[in-house]
Formats: C-alpha cells, sequence, structure tokens
C-alpha cells in the first residue's frame, strides 16, 4: 500500500490499478521487498556522488582515469563471469523449490569459474596490452579479484526467490558504507592509488562473507550440490543472455575505454567523475518501475485498455520527470562540478550539461522495459542495445579525434534516443505509439 506522503503522480497510476487487490499479503511482500531495493539504490547513488567525488578530487583527473579504466575493463568479464544465469536461476527456484540446493550450487561452481578465468584473462590481456608500465597490470589484478568474489551473488538470487532482498541489502550495503567510510579516511591520509584499489577489492570480499552470514539465517531445506546436467541446462539457456550483457556492457561502458586510449586517462578522469551526477537521477524510474511492475502485471489481466492508459501516464511522467531533471543539471553544472571536484575538473562541466539530457529518454527507456516485460517482448530490448552499442562505439570512434571530450557525452545521448526510442519503430511499434502518445499528450 502506499503512503499518503508517495509522489502523486505515483498514487495516481496506482489509484488505476484498483480493487484493493493490492492489499494481498503477497503484493505487500512485494512492495515490501521493493522498498528495501529502492533504499539501497537510494543511499549508494548519494554515495556514489559524494564519496565518490571527494576520491576523484584527491586522486585527480589521470591517477582517477587509470582507476575507471580498469573499472570498465572489469566490468566486462563481470558481465560474462555472472555466467547469464541470474535471471534463469530465480525463475528455477521459483518453478522448483525442492531442488534449490542443486540449483544454487550448480551456479555457484559456475560464476566461481567463470570469475577466476574473467580474472586470469583481464590481467594477461592488460600485461600484453597496455602501454602504461605496471600500475594498471597492478589494478587490473587488484580490482580483478570482485570477478572471483561475486560468486557469492548466488546467496541473492536464493533471497530475490523468496523476496528477501531485504537480506541482500542489509548485508551488502552495510559493507558498501563501511568501505565509503574507509575512503574518506584515506582521502584524509593523503592515500595514494592503489590503496584505494585495494580497498575496493576488499569490499567485495567483505560483500561476499556478508551474504554468507545472511545465508546462514534464511538457508535452504537441503544442501548446495554441483550437478552437470543442472549446469549444462543452464548453460545450454544462457547465453544469449550472456551475448546481452556484453551488449550491454558496449553500450554504457565503450566510451570509457575509448576516451583512454584515443584522448588519455586525465580526459577519461574528467568524464568518469562527473557520469554519477548525470546518472544519479536514474534512480527516480528504476525505483517507481519496480514499484508499480506488480500493479500492471496485475492490470493487464484485468483491463487491457486500462493497462495501457496507465502505460502511457507512465510514459509520460518518465519522460516528463527525466526532461526536468536534465534541465535541472543543465543549468547547475558548472557550479557543481567546481563545487563537488575543483578546477582540475572543470571542463567536466560541458560534459555534465550535455550528457544530462540523455535522461529523459533513458528514463523513457525504464518505463518501456515494463511494457516489454509483461508483453514477453525482452527480444525488442536485446535489439535497442545492440544499435545503442553499435552506434556508441562508431560515433565515438569518429567525433572523439574530432571534437574531443565532449564528443562522448553526445554519443551517449544519441544511444539512449536509439535504444529507449527510435528503435520502437521498427520492432515494437505498438510501443512507439504509445511513447509517442504520452510524448505529445495525446489521449490514449
Amino acid at each position: 500500500m502506499l503512503l499518503p506522503s508517495s509522489p502523486r503522480w505515483l498514487r495516481a497510476i496506482a489509484g488505476r490499478l484498483v480493487d484493493g487487490s493490492f492489499r494481498s499479503s503477497a503484493t505487500r511482500r512485494v512492495l515490501a521487498n521493493s522498498g528495501w531495493l529502492m533504499l539501497d539504490k537510494a543511499v549508494r547513488a548519494v554515495l556514489g556522488v559524494l564519496v565518490g567525488a571527494w576520491v576523484a578530487r584527491h586522486l585527480g583527473p589521470s591517477d582517477y582515469g587509470n582507476l575507471a579504466y580498469v573499472l570498465a575493463v572489469v566490468a566486462l568479464f563481470q558481465a560474462i563471469a555472472n555466467a547469464g544465469v541470474d535471471a534463469i536461476v530465480v525463475r528455477e527456484l521459483a518453478r522448483t523449490p525442492d531442488q534449490a540446493g542443486d540449483i544454487l550450487g550448480s551456479a555457484l561452481l559456475l560464476r566461481f569459474c567463470a570469475g577466476a578465468l574473467g580474472w586470469v584473462v583481464a590481467v594477461l590481456g592488460e600485461a600484453s596490452l597496455t602501454s602504461d608500465g605496471t600500475d594498471i597490470v597492478m589494478l587490473t589484478a587488484i580490482l580483478g579479484a570482485s570477478l572471483v568474489f561475486q560468486a557469492a551473488d548466488v546467496v541473492d538470487l536464493w533471497f530475490q526467490s523468496q523476496s528477501e532482498s531485504r537480506r541482500t541489502v542489509l548485508a551488502k550495503l552495510s559493507v558498501a558504507i563501511a568501505s565509503a567510510a574507509v575512503k574518506v579516511v584515506l582521502v584524509l591520509s593523503d592515500a595514494t592509488l592503489i590503496a584505494f584499489a585495494v580497498v575496493t577489492a576488499v569490499e567485495g570480499m567483505a560483500a561476499a562473507a556478508a551474504l554468507c552470514l545472511a545465508y546462514r539465517r534464511f538457508s535452504t531445506n537441503r544442501q548446495w550440490k554441483y550437478r552437470r546436467d543442472v549446469a549444462r541446462r543452464m548453460l545450454a539457456e544462457s547465453w544469449p543472455l550472456i551475448i546481452s550483457g556484453v551488449l550491454i556492457w558496449v553500450y554504457s561502458r565503450i566510451d570509457q575505454l575509448l576516451i583512454k586510449h584515443l584522448l588519455g586517462a586525465r580526459d577519461l578522469g574528467v568524464y568518469a567523475a562527473v557520469l554519477p551526477i548525470s546518472q544519479f537521477w536514474q534512480m527516480l524510474p528504476m525505483t517507481a518501475a519496480v514499484s508499480i511492475a506488480p500493479f500492471l502485471a496485475r492490470l493487464r489481466l484485468q483491463d487491457e485498455s486500462r493497462y495501457e492508459a496507465t502505460l502511457v501516464l507512465t510514459f509520460r511522467v518518465f519522460f516528463y520527470g527525466g526532461l526536468i531533471t536534465a534541465g535541472i543539471t543543465f543549468l547547475f553544472s558548472d557550479v557543481l562540478v567546481r563545487t563537488l571536484f575543483g578546477d582540475a575538473y572543470r571542463a567536466g562541466s560541458q560534459v555534465l550539461a550535455v550528457h544530462s539530457l540523455s535522461n529523459s529518454f533513458c528514463f523513457l527507456g525504464i518505463g518501456h522495459s515494463l511494457w516489454l516485460t509483461n508483453t514477453g517482448q525482452t527480444r525488442v530490448r536485446l535489439y535497442g542495445t545492440a544499435l545503442a552499442g553499435a552506434s556508441a562505439l562508431l560515433l565515438n570512434l569518429l567525433l572523439l579525434p574530432r571534437l574531443g571530450l565532449i564528443a562522448a557525452a553526445y554519443a551517449a545521448c544519441a544511444a539512449q534516443l536509439i535504444a529507449a526510442f527510435l528503435v520502437n519503430a521498427a520492432v515494437d511499434r505498438k510501443g512507439f505509439s504509445m511513447q509517442t502518445t504520452a510524448i505529445l499528450f495525446r489521449r490514449p
């Protein structure tokens, strides 16, 4: 049940979902679960902006750029290392809870082996390709350890399947807050880049340990066990999801790798520092979408026309909400960058102003995902991500040498426009029509 203090537009959407069915215990459980996820995103977003800005200011653009580069490389192997099994595991746990031990045990070994292999490949790859000496290789070796520790996130999949995400949030968020506090101490102690990398790696290890402790209080009925036939079924089904994960990485991270190699670590440091400010607002539609998704799924079964009208309203609120937040960031970009980062990052103010404009279509895309999920058209998102990734790669390659750092912000806006809106004109005409209706204030 939504509290009276909930945003008016969210209550308006929920008001269309009728009939008091949301008072059921199952739905209250889903809403409580969503609330914990909202808390996690909100706290992490605030920490990312405030503590991240302090760390960036302390390290300076060049060192911060090297840190961002290695994190982007590790993110690629993270997309592969989860073996694409997350959604499959949650689904199978819901379908066959009596086999939870076999499912979780098989997924754990798959993710551990994939993470260890990704760690080795990442380090060897940087050792053979980098021309920046041993620092980048050392950073990759340290930060790449998180690829192994993330195997423990299989515990989170168990909690998700039981609508017990609060256990994950309490475990991992407490570690994240402690890690942020240690980073503040490191800044005050004038610590080196390597020290911050070690803290980030230790955070991954501590989060894994915290999840294991949480699991002991809410465990499965059977002991975990690896089964080859279960693992094979997971891998046979997961390869499209692995490809999708890689495409998402290209879409969201390729600009940082290209900036590093085409413009240098200093420019990447400036770009990576301002990104969290632009992306800060994205927690709003993401958390709202989690809250209203169960209602939309139920409304679709009750009344198709009201369901579509509610989606149009959701698209409209998300799009113009993104436009408003983009306008706020655009207007105050120079003040924000100078206040948070100092003069060394002044070039980031223009980048932030342009990049923030991508939020309107990013918000719209988050709303569109609700439609795709309910209609089973998840392949549409794959098409959009592939086209957005290709456009981001091409535009950055063409424009970065000519326009400099601002080109990455232009490319990000173009990629969001393509992924969230334009691609739907070809692959999801019904969704595109509802998006257009929402943007132009037509009657659904």
